[in-house]
């Protein structure tokens, strides 16, 4: 989990956190927010970004093109400012993916690729974001639960391979819609009290039910998929996931032991990013060994 600490870090700082010739960007549009990972040419996270994507995706899926260029180049400059390099040269030393909710059509999941194409940076990678996450965190058998601002996402992981996977409506949006019903406030209002953790204590009978909802739906489907639990991982990941007592709620109605990843939001836009430089890093040692050869 070194390397979640790492982009953790990245995300926090204003500058480089790595020395680094090339760059891999891991670039995740999710419905709450976009968030840029880039690793060195060794895998090391050297710089993040994240800002909000509100209205312009929905559940995963890319509803304003044009806002999700902008809102993603916007994390682009950021990471630029804290390299102190200009866009150009990133651009000439980059190349970038990006991932998809599970269950979407592949013209769909197409656009995501098109968003980073549009940025000028070359997109090499289009994964779906269950499997980016399983790989961020090192994962081989277990059960992801992606819960992202729009919908949850279930994947079931076998030799490294998805078994079984979904996505259902229910995420963090419906939590803060939840929020502005019960405390008669504004979206904008509740979004911002569920995002401050202090306020969790406080919010926790308001979201208990939502959360309730999500568990039943991972339940549901674990049945579904006929999976037998012998002691592997359920990790909940995504923004959606960091709230108060969620992995108690899961676990409760699981009935199976539930983990919250560490820096939840994390962890799809670094193994987007890892899976990049992998596949990319390949890729170069057999170019080198065709030209020796």
């Amino acid at each position: 989990m070194f390397r979640l600490d790492a982009c953790a870090e990245a995300l926090k700082s204003n500058k480089a956190i790595a020395s680094w010739k090339r760059l891999y960007l891991g670039i995740d549009l999710g419905t709450t927010n976009i968030v840029v990972v880039a690793l060195n040419e060794r895998g090391e996270p050297v710089s993040a970004s994240m800002t909000s994507s509100t209205e312009i995706i929905r559940d995963g899926v890319v509803v304003d093109y044009w806002r999700a260029i902008k809102e993603t180049e916007k994390n682009i400059e950021v990471i630029c400012s804290k390299l102190g390099i200009s866009l150009d040269r990133l651009l000439e030393n980059s190349v970038g993916a990006s991932a998809y909710p599970p269950g979407i059509s592949p013209r769909t999941a197409q656009v995501c690729a098109n968003v980073v194409e549009a940025l000028g940076v070359p997109c090499k990678g289009l994964y779906e974001e269950p499997v980016a996450a399983a790989r961020a965190l090192n994962m081989e058998e277990g059960v992801i639960v992606d819960i992202g601002g729009g919908t949850t996402g279930i994947a079931i992981f076998k030799s490294g391979e998805v078994a079984y996977s979904a996505d259902e409506p229910t995420g963090g949006t419906h939590m803060t819609l939840v929020i502005s019903g019960r405390m008669g406030i504004s979206f904008e209002e509740a979004e911002e009290k569920k995002r401050v953790k202090a306020n969790h204590k406080f919010l926790r009978p308001i979201l208990v039910p939502v959360v309730e909802k999500m568990a039943t739906i991972v339940k549901e489907h674990l049945y579904k998929a006929s999976w037998d639990f012998s002691g592997e991982p359920i990790y909940l990941v995504g923004g959606g996931a960091d709230i108060e007592g969620a992995e108690e709620v899961f676990s409760s109605i699981v009935q199976y032991p539930v983990r919250l990843a560490e820096h939840c939001l994390l962890v799809t836009p670094l193994g987007i990013a890892s899976m990049l430089w992998e596949e990319q890093s390949e890729k170069m040692v057999k170019e080198d060994a065709a030209h020796v050869n």
